[in-house]
């Protein structure tokens, strides 16, 4: 992939940022600009080609760029689609969509009382606020497709998901021809992730819950992680995904993939997933590999 760079050397870096209204869009906006990127949020259709044009001649002062798009211009989406190719062939885009579940939605629009944008637009709007989300969800699928991460807020606070996109972004490498791999721990009491597309269950093995000095610290603890340790067949378990994630990382590249998240979930998300999601994270970076930690359920009770 060839790519543009200032005098400076930097490469130019473009995050489009879609996603279902009440999802979340604005909070990732708002990161991003913290951590300098120059936002442009909503962009309509007819300002895309043009926006294009302008970004790839290098008219845009900042290297680093991110532009919102919605389901408020139903034309964004497929006129995305057609500049998709010209502009991942001059510089490295991301696409970042958020998402949370119907009933997520629901009950976030009726808590703040504000009306689906799409319940305002068009010569049809859509009589209730389900089949407003539903359209929403339409319209935006050909964005959804070309998303390098789908993050779903269903159980995410503002605050964890602007710090989520900061992490992300912020200690981004750029170094062409790498892929980012996400290891996630995760509580299966609070559901399955959406966004992963590994998942590994270690709830077989020993529970530090259980153990009353260990309950209330987690799996960042040495006590903790020694415990969980202590069973020989979860060193032979992070050996085996390590591998598995290794064998895996250049096929996944080969097929232009620059992120994976893998989920690696006990039962609440503190103890065993915590510990083994570190000591895997550390045998991966000392093979080179670009790694992020989450812990999404760390601090439910």
């Amino acid at each position: 992939m060839s790519s543009l760079a200032s005098s400076d050397g930097l490469e130019l870096r473009l995050v489009v940022v879609s996603g279902l209204a009440g999802a979340g869009k604005t909070v990732v906006i708002d990161a991003l600009e913290d951590i300098g990127f120059y936002c442009i949020d909503n962009l309509p259709a007819v300002l895309l080609g043009p926006f294009v044009e302008n970004l790839l001649a290098g008219k845009f002062r900042s290297r680093r760029v991110a532009i919102a798009l919605d389901s408020r211009d139903p034309e964004a989406p497929l006129e995305f689609e057609r500049l998709y190719e010209q502009l991942s062939a001059k510089c490295r885009i991301a696409v970042l969509f958020v998402e949370a579940g119907e009933e997520i939605l629901l009950k976030r629009f009726r808590e703040t009382r504000r009306a689906h944008p799409l319940s305002m637009e068009g010569d049809h709007p859509p009589e209730t606020l389900a089949e407003a989300i539903r359209l929403d969800v339409k319209i935006l699928e050909p964005i959804r497709q070309r998303a390098m991460r789908v993050i779903d807020t269903s159980e995410m606070t503002a605050g964890y998901l602007r710090g989520l996109v900061r992490q992300t972004f912020a200690a981004e490498t750029d170094r062409v021809g790498e892929m980012r791999v996400n290891l996630l721990s995760f509580g299966f009491k609070y559901g399955v992730p959406k966004d992963v597309e590994t998942l590994f269950d270690v709830r077989c093995f020993s529970n530090p819950y259980y153990v009353e000095n260990l309950r209330k610290l987690t799996g960042l603890h040495e006590a903790v992680r020694n415990y969980v340790f202590l069973d020989a067949n979860v060193e032979v378990f992070v050996d085996r995904v390590f591998n598995l994630l290794m064998f895996m990382y250049p096929l996944y590249l080969s097929e232009g993939k620059n992120y994976l998240g893998v989920g690696i979930g006990c039962t609440g998300g503190k103890h065993r997933s915590v510990a083994i999601v570190e000591k895997l994270a550390q045998k991966m970076r000392d093979s080179g590999i670009h790694i992020h930690t989450e812990h999404r359920h760390l601090d439910k009770e």
